[in-house]
């Protein structure tokens, strides 16, 4: 871990000793009780010499030699495919006697008594788009003119991937479409990172489906989950029932239980929920899963992926991409923190102060342990990211800092009082990359914020996409970036140019001694800076010129979120809130039908389609 870091304002941190002492309680699992015992641990923490290091990366199939903490007499590696590769043991390391297949292999000594993860991983992920245009909505903000449920659904998703497709935008993306508990929307706390959201199926588009389909009696500008929610799970419930008498489909959810080990354990975990609570902390010793709340989760999991799948292939055979993201972590009530307990510290994953934030954040999401990640495998990321990976052409890793150290708050303290602990980031990315290269799919890394070196090395060695926000000030985004106007943690433009982030900051309490005049005296800067450097007046027009400024870049994906196509003011989400503000809840102004349709939206995106096609023949022929 690290005692001393460098914050957002390029200043030297230290890590006050209560502070220090609390973080390596919680990576240690044990009481630490004054300076001698804290400095012992520092050590413990950087000699840790096992016989062998749990995990060794091969980059491109060559192994480094491994040191050894004492003699052994017999070592082999034995590859995924259960092939054997033999070793040299000599001056206390085994080298391969040659290089490994990609995959993940196990090197074993004295005949197995102790075995360490090798990841034979390529050094480049897949191969990223080049010069691509790209939307991006919530799908959950996706509404329609009628018959709409109250929340978008997967099929409203192919909807847009048909405008972006008359359009020539290439790259469809959309936030996590992770599981999530009824009473927690946020796609960035999710009841797990390997199961789909199943209020996001499309009911009509299910086999046999003969239900009601639930309608919208709320505000159909807003998501009211509670309502929304329960209409659609009850619907989804009386299908799985429904399909007790439908033997084809009855047959293709057991297989599809049978071959999906990871997402039947899953369903036993929900339905376990639904009927002790989800904290499972509490739960009887032998808890029994009902079996109907089986079958509904089996049910849902199992139309989600088809669905989900079906969407992939169709956009994958006409040259698009489905843009996922993945997020950090789990919420703490979570499958996947229950289903391996022990890798999780008594703290949480957060962020130290920063400009908009001098509070920090703790965003509740359990800490993994990076020894005992290491020891298990990283089979908790290894399966996110195959979830993903699994539909996504193109997929973004949220906070891809975290892949390098991630902010401890350990439980009970404020997000001030952390410290940083290092993960092991070689391995980390020996991963990403070898799962890229598996699902033929290229990886964007949320790289925004306070980015250590490591992390701008790392994703330029292994060809993983960058990412710059246009709005706040126009930073040239290189051939391995993906640009966009705006994100879902930031205000849409229209808000930015009228300063209503700021209003809400200072409404928050965010902004205190004179700092909110001071940000809107540096917006309006930067604001009459955009309008001189394009020669735009007002925010449409500069809006417009900076999606064009964006579409002949050299940014290998350009991203426009659709939002901000008709000057949406409400944001996504506010980061450091929950229920202060209505996070995740905003629909979309208009139906899809609407969207779709619009001749005017519809041309604009040709528009910028034309010039980035336009531009990248003019550096071809300058190249």
């Amino acid at each position: 871990m690290l005692t001393e870091w460098v914050d957002v304002w390029k200043e030297p941190q230290q890590v006050a000793l209560d502070d220090l002492i609390a973080v390596l309680e919680a990576l240690l699992q044990r009481s630490l009780h004054n300076e001698r015992e804290v400095a012992a641990a520092l050590d413990d923490l950087r000699n840790d010499r096992p016989l062998l290091a749990p995990v060794t990366v091969a980059w491109d199939g060559l192994m480094p030699p491994v040191a050894l903490g004492r003699p052994v007499e017999t070592a082999s590696i034995e590859t995924e495919d259960g092939d054997e590769i033999p070793v040299t043991i000599r001056d206390g390391q085994i080298t391969a006697d040659r290089a490994l297949p990609l995959g993940y292999h196990h090197l074993q000594v004295d005949s197995g008594r102790e075995t360490a993860l090798v990841i034979a991983a390529p050094t480049l992920a897949h191969t990223p788009p080049r010069r691509e245009l790209g939307i991006l909505a919530p799908v959950y903000s996706i509404r329609a003119a009628d018959q709409d449920t109250g929340i978008g659904h997967f099929g409203h998703l192919r909807q847009l991937a048909d405008l972006a497709l008359v359009s020539g935008a290439t790259v469809i993306g959309t936030l996590p479409l992770v599981a999530t508990f009824s009473d927690q929307p946020s796609p960035y706390s999710p009841a797990s990172r390997r199961a789909w959201n199943e209020i996001l199926v499309d009911l009509m588009a299910a086999p046999g489906w003969q239900g009601e389909l639930p309608t919208a009696e709320t505000d159909p500008l807003w998501v009211d989950y509670a309502t929304t929610g329960t209409a659609i799970r009850s619907e989804l419930a009386a299908y799985a029932t429904q399909t007790r008498d439908m033997p084809q489909i009855r047959d293709q959810i057991s297989e599809f239980a049978q071959s999906n080990p990871e997402i039947a354990r899953y369903a036993h975990f929900r339905a376990r929920c639904d009927a002790y609570g989800r904290n499972w902390r509490v739960w009887p010793s032998r808890p029994i899963a009902p079996a109907d709340r089986f079958d509904y989760h089996m049910t849902a999991q199992w139309l989600a992926a088809e669905q989900l799948g079906a969407l992939s292939d169709s956009l994958r055979r006409r040259g698009q991409y489905l843009y996922l993201d993945l997020p950090i972590g789990c919420n703490p009530d979570g499958y996947d923190i229950w289903e391996q307990p022990e890798i999780y510290a008594a703290a949480s994953v957060g962020a130290p102060p920063d400009s908009l934030f001098l509070g920090g954040q703790d965003w509740g999401l359990p800490a993994p342990i990076p020894t005992r990640s290491r020891r298990d495998g990283h089979s908790a990321f290894i399966k996110a990211i195959r979830h993903q990976l699994s539909v996504a052409g193109l997929l973004r890793i949220d906070h891809v800092m975290g892949l390098h150290r991630t902010w401890w708050v350990p439980h009970g303290l404020s997000a001030t009082q952390g410290a940083y602990v290092m993960q092991p980031t070689d391995e980390m990315f020996a991963i990403v990359c070898l799962e890229s290269h598996r699902a033929q799919a290229a990886v964007v890394g949320e790289n925004l914020g306070t980015v250590p070196p490591p992390i701008s090395e790392a994703l330029e060695r292994h060809h993983l996409l960058g990412m710059k926000v246009a709005q706040d000030g126009l930073k040239e985004p290189g051939p391995c970036d993906l640009v966009a106007l705006s994100t879902h943690d930031t205000a849409p433009f229209s808000a930015w140019w009228h300063g209503l982030d700021i209003d809400d900051a200072e409404d928050l309490g965010v902004y205190s001694d004179g700092r909110a005049e001071v940000a809107r005296s540096h917006r309006t800067d930067t604001i009459e800076y955009l309008e001189e450097l394009l020669s735009t007046t007002g925010a449409a027009a500069t809006r417009d010129a900076i999606l064009e400024w964006m579409a002949v870049s050299e940014a290998a994906i350009a991203l426009v979120n659709v939002d901000d196509l008709w000057e949406e003011q409400r944001r996504q989400n506010v980061p450091g809130t929950d229920a202060e503000r209505p996070n995740w809840r905003a629909r979309h102004k208009f139906p899809i039908e609407q969207v779709t349709t619009d001749a005017r939206l519809r041309s604009h995106l040709e528009r910028l389609q034309e010039l980035r096609i336009a531009t990248a023949g003019e550096m071809t022929d300058n190249g």
